[in-house]
């Protein structure tokens, strides 16, 4: 009986084994710290585009100012993930680089420099990851990985972006579409049917931009009397004031609708669906648990948020020259003759779009 009896302990034990370590831990925590992430990496738009330029410019062999000084169009390979192009194309539109040149443009885990101004074939695939000591043209229907350039982008119609792409200035062209991040250090231009999914830059323009750019001009800032507005909570079906200036924040407990020409100087929370008629002025922000919709004109100093999707009608103004802002929701649909200043973020996609006043659908 005492080889069982032993055999049993030893199970036992084993079994106990794998607890003891745990057990511990939990009595005695050693280990209750929050994980070491750098803040710049969750709010910086441009962290990926940053590290990459940091990554150029830490590379030895890598002196853009003396590089454009070679008198020579071969295409140099440091090493096997490392290619400088000094190719100059000029302004013939049939140009093309060398063979090896866009057959080295398809490979992945690869870094191409472009010393002078660049210009990718229309239709080409290309996988490795470019940076841009000038312009960079993408023809139409070219697809890219990763990009940043110090000059301009412009990027054909039906053109892809599978992960980022980064520049002072870029223009989208028409049904383009950005499967990650795009951002610029000064404007981007978003043609018609251009998709995105996060986009920042100090100013986005989506089509024509006259009117919205009017619009911002004429949409007043907060002074000192309006810091202390005061906070009215309406219950669900509540009817919007008839005054055409209001002063406060509303929290709505259901659905809400701002008449058209109302200019708030507050901002708005809503349980329902919010719905801003035409030419309304919010000097504020609004938020809602369902959809968003702006009618055509409509102004939002701060921050539009949506839990569900946002529908933004044809030349409005979100944020301000020097006073950027946000967007965020699950799905965007916004109308050329809009401007942004800030960021975007959308879980879904963000889509632009010839929205008529007509189409918009009534949230409220």
């Amino acid at each position: 009986m005492a080889f069982p009896a032993l055999l049993l302990i030893c199970v036992f034990l084993i079994a106990l084994l794998p607890y003891i370590p745990a057990t511990y831990e939990w009595l005695r925590p050693t280990d209750v710290a929050p994980l070491p992430v750098r803040r710049n990496e969750i709010n910086n738009l441009r962290y990926f585009a940053d590290s990459f330029r940091q990554r150029i410019t830490a590379i030895p062999e890598i002196n853009l100012s003396g590089l454009r000084n070679l008198q020579t169009d071969r295409t140099v390979s440091s090493n096997d993930n490392l290619n400088i192009v000094h190719q100059r194309l000029g302004a013939d539109a049939s140009a093309s680089y060398y063979p090896e040149t866009l057959k080295m443009l398809q490979k992945k885990n690869v870094i191409v420099i472009f010393v002078h101004d660049a210009r990718l074939p229309p239709g080409s695939h290309n996988q490795a990851d470019l940076f841009a000591a000038s312009d960079l043209s993408v023809g139409a229907g070219a697809s890219l990985r990763a990009c940043s350039a110090q000059g301009v982008i412009t990027l054909g119609a039906n053109t892809v972006v599978h992960r980022w792409i980064d520049a002072p200035c870029i223009h989208v062209g028409s049904n383009a579409s950005i499967d990650g991040r795009i951002t610029a250090l000064k404007e981007i231009n978003f043609a018609d049917g251009s998709q995105f999914v996060r986009a920042g830059a100090p100013s986005m323009r989506f089509g024509a931009c006259d009117a919205a750019s009017a619009a911002a001009e004429a949409l007043p800032e907060m002074s000192p009397s309006w810091a202390t507005r005061t906070r009215q909570i309406l219950d669900d079906g509540a009817e919007a004031s008839s005054d055409i200036y209001q002063n406060g924040d509303f929290v709505v407990r259901g659905a809400y609708r701002v008449l058209a020409g109302t200019t708030l100087f507050g901002s708005i929370k809503t349980y329902g669906d919010l719905y801003l008629g035409q030419h309304s002025r919010i000097v504020g922000s609004i938020v809602s648990n369902k959809d968003i919709v702006l009618a055509k004109g409509c102004s939002v100093l701060g921050p539009v948020i949506s839990q569900n999707d946002i529908v933004i009608g044809a030349d409005c103004r979100i944020g301000a020259p020097g006073a950027a802002t946000t967007v965020i929701c699950r799905k965007l649909t916004i109308a050329a003759g809009c401007v942004v200043h800030g960021v975007i973020t959308t879980q879904d996609g963000a889509t632009v779009t010839t929205v008529t006043t007509a189409e918009i659908p009534d949230a409220a």
